[in-house]
């Protein structure tokens, strides 16, 4: 026996083909809606701290501004205050110190009240206006997986730590930068501050203050805009779904297709029922006469026009004729008539128009039986 033995070349070697997008199930779809408030609900929504924080140093530089004078008088009435107790016999009583602490801490506190009422309702106003109104105390639920030391070395080695180091790098070189050209041509001048009466320092030393303050405002603003810009890319990016995860999201919206057809089934058995009950109170039952049957109903009282109270084919047909046949129901043999009613009318129509000579002629000949018999 002769043993014959092919070695196949690696072309001629049989492959199999994956489809790596169904191991990966890599997330290129847009999030859902549901998807999204699921998120929200969370408490997971996009949102740019560099972008807050840029409204709320604007917001703050607005209030002084605005505020400013009121804001100096009020510390500078203090400090007169204060200066002026300096050899006073009142410190020698007790309690000096503890009434002076209070009367600085409510100083304080009314000269900057404003400005912090200001600058919050700015940062609340600016989230609200990008995300809405969020309340969920999930994000601060126990969570073992959050102490997972490898989870945690991901989120510190990871595209979104890498680019916030950058952006704080850059910040900070940016800053660097606008300090130096600031102060390059006006630090002379600023250096004789002291020199100068206290009003006079102090009025140049809040213009080189107030100049500088502006310029970085201006640069925390694009910065920030920036971000927010970055952020909600990142966002979008992170709550993208795979293609099957939106077909599972549809099916569990839509519902299983087997359960919904039982429901459809179960309101078809319950719409049968109810149209059975009523062929009782029916006046006529027209037939085909085997296949059809239509049940009629007309009270003058009640309706402008007979109505259909039951209608079926085949086996249906059967039933409602023998309903009829059980309570009395007269039925009238008119194929012509059962048809176009059954085509062109439905269960609970009234007759249409074009057929109400027809129908007219039947319950005219059912009353005149009724009152022969």
């Amino acid at each position: 026996m002769a043993v014959l033995e092919k070695r196949l070349h690696p072309s001629e070697a049989p492959s199999l083909i994956f489809d790596i997008q169904f191991f990966a199930q890599e997330r290129t779809e847009p999030a859902t809606p549901k998807k999204r408030q699921k998120e929200r609900s969370e408490g997971r929504v996009c949102t740019s701290k560099d972008l807050t924080a840029a409204v709320q140093i604007v917001a703050g530089l607005l209030c002084l501004w605005a505020f400013g004078y009121f804001m100096a008088t009020r510390l500078l009435g203090f400090m007169r205050e204060t200066l002026t107790l300096i050899g006073d016999e009142s410190l020698l009583r007790d309690g000096w110190f503890h009434q002076l602490s209070i009367t600085a801490m409510w100083t304080y506190f009314l000269t900057w009240l404003l400005m912090g009422i200001i600058v919050c309702a700015a940062a609340v106003a600016l989230i609200v206006k990008k995300v809405g109104w969020v309340i969920s105390f999930q994000p601060f639920a126990p969570n073992l997986s959050r102490m997972n030391p490898v989870s945690g070395l991901k989120k510190i080695i990871s595209m979104r730590s890498l680019v916030e180091l950058l952006k704080s790098i850059l910040k900070a070189l940016v800053f660097a930068i606008l300090i130096y050209f600031a102060l390059r041509d006006r630090l002379p001048i600023a250096m004789t501050a002291p020199h100068l009466p206290i009003a006079e320092g102090a009025a140049l030393l809040w213009e080189l203050i107030w100049g500088l303050a502006i310029k970085l405002a201006v640069f925390l603003i694009v910065i920030g805009i920036i971000d927010y810009a970055y952020q909600m890319y990142d966002f979008e990016k992170s709550i993208r779904m795979s293609k099957q995860e939106v077909k599972e999201e549809h099916k569990q919206m839509e519902g299983d297709p087997q359960i919904k057809s039982k429901i459809r089934q179960k309101q078809r058995e319950l719409a049968k029922k109810r149209m059975m009950s009523s062929v009782p109170k029916a006046d006529v039952v027209i037939t085909n006469p085997t296949h059809l049957a239509v049940a009629l109903a007309y009270d003058r009282g009640m309706m402008a026009a007979p109505q259909i109270v039951a209608m079926g084919k085949g086996p249906i047909a059967k039933k409602i004729r023998e309903i009829a046949k059980d309570h009395g129901v007269p039925i009238i043999e008119n194929k012509p008539l059962a048809w176009a009613l059954f085509k062109t009318a439905e269960v609970g129509d009234e007759v249409p128009e074009n057929l109400y000579r027809g129908v007219a002629e039947i319950l005219a000949m059912v009353y005149k039986l009724k009152k022969a018999s």
